[in-house]
C-alpha cells in the first residue's frame, strides 16, 4: 500500500512541477526511530531506510526566499527487533507535510533552509506477528507535524534544466504512536530523516 501511494504522489509532484520558479527534490536517506520500551519492559528496535520527493514553489524571492512545499517521505520497511514475540516484525511510514520554508542568502553558492508544516501520517505494520498470529491493527493514520532544516548547493550542472544537491534533517513529530502488537510506555513518536540528494529546477 505504502508503494502504491508513493507512485501516485509522485505523478502529482511531477505533474506540479511543470511551471516556472518550481524546484524538484529526489533524496535518499535514513529515517532514525527512537527504540520504543513496551509496558512489560522490553526494547524494541527499528532498521532505517527512506526516500523524500518534494516539489516547491517559489513565493517570493530576494536575499531571504519563502517557498510552499508539497513533500513526502515514506520508508517502505523498518525492520522491527525485539524479544517481545507478539510485536509486529516490520513497520512502514508515509508523511506528507505541505510545509513553509525560509531560505536565507538566497542567491548565494549555498543557502541554508528552515521548513515547518503539519499534515499527515501512515504507519503500516507487518500483517502478521513475531509469533504468527495476524495483526488486527495494520494501518494507523496520525496527525503529523514537520519540523526541518537544511542547505541548498547550487552548481553549474545542467541537462535539461538546472541541477543542485541538496542536504536535509526532518522531524515528524506525532501524537500517537504505530501499533506496534503491544502497547508501548511512550504516547507520542519523533521519526528523524536524515537525507541528500539532487534539486532540479524548473
Amino acid at each position: 500500500m505504502i508503494e502504491r501511494v508513493m507512485v501516485t504522489l509522485w505523478m502529482c509532484c511531477l505533474s506540479f512541477a511543470q511551471e516556472e520558479k518550481n524546484e524538484l527534490g529526489l533524496l535518499l536517506g535514513a529515517e532514525f526511530i527512537p527504540r520504543a520500551t513496551t509496558t512489560s519492559n522490553q526494547k524494541l528496535s527499528f532498521g532505517r531506510a527512506s526516500r523524500i520527493l518534494s516539489t516547491t514553489r517559489r513565493l517570493s524571492s530576494g536575499n531571504t526566499a519563502l517557498l510552499l512545499e508539497f513533500s513526502f517521505a515514506a520508508a517502505p520497511s523498518h525492520n522491527v527487533e525485539s524479544a517481545q514475540i507478539n510485536a509486529t516484525t516490520s513497520l512502514a511510514t508515509l508523511f506528507v507535510t505541505p510545509p513553509l520554508r525560509a531560505r536565507f542568502l538566497n542567491h548565494a553558492p549555498a543557502s541554508p533552509w528552515r521548513s515547518g508544516g503539519f499534515g499527515c501520517g501512515l504507519y503500516e505494520g507487518s500483517s502478521a506477528l513475531q509469533n504468527g498470529v495476524a495483526n488486527a491493527e495494520i494501518h494507523r493514520n496520525v496527525a503529523t507535524a514537520q519540523f526541518g532544516g537544511g542547505i541548498d548547493v547550487r552548481t553549474r550542472l545542467k541537462l535539461r534544466f538546472p541541477i543542485g544537491f541538496r542536504g536535509e534533517v526532518r522531524d515528524f513529530y506525532t501524537l500517537k504512536t504505530p501499533s506496534f502488537g503491544v502497547p508501548v510506555q511512550r504516547t507520542q513518536q519523533h521519526n528523524v530523516v536524515v537525507s541528500r540528494g539532487l534539486v532540479v529546477h524548473f
